[in-house]
């Protein structure tokens, strides 16, 4: 996504300053406003895993800052967006897996405040729904710092093996390798007979053991529209009052 950022920054003579809040809304916030305070153009975000309180954007965006979400975006903001079709991409997940003859499937996430992990938990049910498969809540294991701690993870894993589960869909790439190793370190007997399917843009999705049915995003193209967009409000020459959200295709990459 950041090398999607930097094809359009760059070729628009603008300067690209990355910060990362590693899933912490203290951290996301600090960095937010020293970067605001250094009087940056614009700013693209994707919220981290424990925000909810975005008060301090809403401020700098009536101050008149730029601002523009990606990937993991709020309800009630009125900026544009850039989102991948999560609904798509674990429905199909999802579906895969059932058509892969599972029938206990677990669904590993991130925090439940976040946008992403709303729209692919509804995929998620709607491809068990599909299939006359009954939804169980306790099959569904939230993360709340997004894989960010090993002990979180392997604690998921953990309260979802004695359910029994023959498939696990994984909501994010933290969490998808996470859960891998979980499984090894939990159970490695168990973890070659359990079907994964999971968002994930690694490009060493061939070496993972047990093989992994992978939800690509299209993570470069991402951050090019976000960037687009961002630099369209940056240079506009009145007030923008008309806002688009971008909704791009994930694509199913089946083990082989």
């Amino acid at each position: 996504m950041i090398n999607g950022i930097e094809s359009i920054a760059y070729d628009k003579d603008y300067q690209v300053i990355i910060s990362q809040s590693h899933e912490s809304y203290k951290q996301e916030k600090l960095n937010v406003e020293h970067l605001a305070s250094r009087s940056i153009d614009g700013l693209l975000i994707a919220l981290s895993s424990e925000t909810q309180d975005i008060d301090y954007l809403r401020s700098l965006y009536a101050k008149g800052l730029p601002i523009v979400f990606f990937d993991r975006v709020p309800k009630d903001f009125e900026t544009h967006k850039v989102i991948a079709n999560n609904f798509k991409g674990s429905f199909d997940a999802t579906e895969h897996l059932i058509l892969s003859g599972k029938r206990t499937i677990a669904h590993l996430t991130n925090s439940e405040n976040l946008s992403i992990t709303k729209e692919r938990l509804e995929g998620y049910k709607a491809a068990l729904v599909k299939y006359h498969i009954e939804f169980r809540p306790e099959l569904v294991k939230y993360c709340q710092h997004g894989g960010m701690h090993s002990a979180e993870l392997e604690q998921a894993v953990k309260e979802l093996l004695p359910l029994q589960p023959d498939g696990i869909f994984i909501s994010s790439d933290r969490l998808t390798t996470g859960c891998i190793m979980a499984l090894k370190k939990t159970n490695p007997e168990v973890a070659h007979k359990i079907a994964i399917a999971g968002f994930t843009n690694s490009n060493l999705v061939e070496l993972f053991s047990p093989s992994l049915t992978s939800v690509k995003q299209p993570a470069f193209e991402m951050g090019q529209v976000a960037t687009e967009l961002l630099i369209s409000m940056i240079e506009a020459k009145r007030p923008v009052t008309e806002f688009e959200t971008k909704v791009l295709d994930t694509e199913l990459v089946k083990k082989r």
